[in-house]
């Protein structure tokens, strides 16, 4: 049997229109066109490769010697992917079988389309008087959005974003806290329901297929072991980080207790939306530097500017904006990017940074166009969407960016050089089409940076006199890096550790149980009788994530190790670690064996120790 690379071509190398349709259906949450596109591109099992593939002419051995012939070294990794593609949607169980997959795929892209109507955008907003914000800036106040209620004027707050960041750390009383800590997720009942839902489908898809369990059909395509074995690493990081967490909760839940003895209330418990307000009285008991007017130094159109210069001199990317963008909002920039390393065009970028109404919510990355060579040797080039929401100010003035604003849009921004740096044959390998454990190492390497006093110092600007940031401003990075690292990591690996759990049982798994487990014995989080589920944690879930929410921490290991073996040896604006740091993992993509690339570039075997550091676990 043989396959020709034109044939590949139509299934791999996908045509852009469809693509930037598909991207501007869903940053506007346009629901019909969204229902449309799912209809359109659901799996089937009636497609050219899958009937190639059936059980009477699939011949392992057979394709492997024609491949071997006809095919170079990526060819030969996409059509391994391919035949292993194919095997895991089915091809060779039965015809009935073949169905109930089919009924299953159907029925787990519906529920993703749901889960990401009802929780990709949170439009919740609440009346408090100025008395209940009592402990809020006067700089809150200004420009803000009031309502008559009877006799009295209230104040609007979002549950979302800025407003709900600064009631959270600065509303001085609990009700008030609790209230937007509680209207801040999306995720209800119902949610619920569709993620046990999609859960047993997949373990019951995963059963059906051979495996013991979802996660076990998951990690056969990885390259970081088996479930077992990442439910060991999470496990090792929990034990370092609960003793931690546990020291910081009670340290703040004993600053609640002295706060309310003072106002003469009663303390009935330390609760999550307690957590923000006390570390920032913690910080200022102990006269520690904080990060109060970070954010003027960090206007997001000077930040975008010098961002792209830092890129340049270390990775040779130029970015020459386009008048009259013509995208999906007017709202949304376009970037020509030049490659000035190997003198060619690197492709093109969107920039959608502002929030509005009904825009996708949170920050992600977006391929719009995917890279690859065409049949003629010229190069169809990359084209990406960088996604954020940034709010502007209800004072007017320029959108200002907070540190985590700020680290938000480099790990977003490594996901995008990723994508424009790689140099595959194959638009399946481009960029981020790697093995799921690998997806994050760049963006959390290139996350790092922004912690890094050089390189915010370089993007730095007032948003009034243009003036450099003072050192005393940036000695505040290295405080809030290392206050409560045990409460900042517990969260992210107790997720990881709920995703991994649910998804490797065998039978019926209870998600609302074991998350309220996981919530009181692991995470240490106390939302009273109330369970408030992690909207992150359950859309990841269900679109994209399951099986695989340790990647973010994996990844922070990886890059983690990336930065003290190599770029803060070398020097982290040396270029000839840029330079193979391109090379190696960057062009690449995912067409090469991931873990390989990762030790020639470490030039050892990846180690933990350095996540350990990064996160001053010693």
């Amino acid at each position: 049997m043989s396959i020709s690379a034109s044939k590949i071509e139509l299934d791999f190398n996908p045509a852009p229109e469809a693509l930037l349709l598909k991207t501007s259906a869903v940053l506007n949450r346009e629901s019909a066109l969204l229902d449309t596109i799912v209809s359109e591109n659901k799996p089937t099992f009636e497609n050219t490769f899958a009937r190639m593939f059936h059980e009477e002419n699939f011949n392992e051995p057979d394709y492997l010697v024609t491949s071997a012939q006809l095919l170079d070294a990526e060819d030969q990794m996409l059509m391994k992917r391919m035949i292993t593609g194919y095997k895991r949607m089915g091809v060779l169980v039965s015809i009935e079988q073949q169905k109930c997959l089919q009924a299953v795929e159907d029925r787990i892209a519906k529920i993703t389309m749901e889960i990401l109507h009802r929780t990709g955008r949170n439009n919740n907003h609440l009346l408090f008087t100025k008395e209940e914000l009592s402990g809020l800036p006067e700089e809150f106040f200004k420009g803000r959005q009031s309502e008559k209620v009877g006799t009295i004027f209230k104040y609007v707050v979002s549950a979302s974003g800025p407003d709900a960041a600064s009631v959270m750390q600065f509303a001085s009383m609990e009700y008030v806290r609790k209230s937007v800590y509680m209207a801040s997720s999306p995720i209800d009942t119902k949610d619920m329901e569709l993620l046990q839902e999609t859960v047993d489908l997949r373990r019951d898809k995963a059963i059906l297929l051979g495996y013991s369990s979802h996660a076990e059909y998951v990690f056969d395509d990885m390259a970081v072991g088996t479930p077992k074995d990442m439910l060991s690493f999470l496990m090792s990081l929990y034990h370092q980080l609960a003793p931690v967490a546990q020291h910081e909760l009670g340290h703040l839940s004993k600053l609640k207790q002295a706060h309310m003895d003072s106002i003469g209330q009663t303390c009935s418990g330390f609760y999550e939306w307690d957590i923000a307000f006390y570390k920032r009285v913690a910080l200022e008991n102990a006269r520690l530097p904080d990060m109060a007017g970070f954010n003027h130094y960090f206007p997001l159109s000077a930040v975008i500017k010098r961002m792209f210069a830092f890129i340049h001199s270390i990775l040779g990317l130029k970015f020459k904006q386009i008048a009259n963008a013509n995208a999906w909002h007017e709202q949304v920039e376009l970037y020509d990017v030049w490659d000035d390393k190997d003198d060619l065009y690197a492709g093109q970028l969107y920039l959608d940074l502002i929030a509005r109404d009904n825009k996708y919510r949170g920050a992600a990355t977006f391929p719009i166009k995917l890279g690859f060579e065409r049949k003629d040797g010229t190069r169809e080039h990359a084209a990406v969407a960088l996604v954020a929401n940034f709010h502007k100010p209800a004072s007017g003035g320029p959108i200002l960016l907070s540190h985590a604003n700020l680290a938000t849009l480099f790990h977003e921004m490594g996901h995008v050089l990723h994508i424009l740096l790689s140099r595959t044959k194959w638009a399946a390998f481009n960029g981020i089409y790697v093995n799921r454990d690998f997806i994050e190492c760049p963006s959390r390497m290139f996350e790092h940076l922004a912690w890094d006093k050089q390189v915010v110092k370089l993007v730095a600007e007032h948003y009034r006199t243009g003036d450099c940031i003072p050192d005393k401003v940036l000695c505040s990075l290295d405080v809030t890096k290392e206050q409560f690292i045990g409460i900042k990591y517990l969260r992210e690996v107790t997720q990881a550790i709920y995703d991994l759990t649910v998804y490797s049982q065998s039978n019926k798994a209870d998600v609302c149980e074991i998350y309220a487990q996981v919530e009181k014995d692991m995470a240490l989080r106390n939302t009273g009788k109330v369970t408030a589920y992690n909207w992150h944690t359950v859309r990841g879930m269900i679109k994209g994530y399951d099986a695989t929410l340790f990647v973010y921490i994996w990844g922070k290991a990886i890059s983690a190790d990336m930065l003290y073996s190599r770029i803060y040896p070398e020097g982290i604006f040396n270029q000839e670690v840029w330079d193979d740091y391109r090379r190696t993992i960057l062009q690449p993509g995912g067409a090469c064996v991931i873990m390989d690339k990762v030790t020639k570039f470490l030039k050892h075997n990846p180690q933990n120790e350095a996540l350990f550091k990064l996160i001053g676990l010693y």
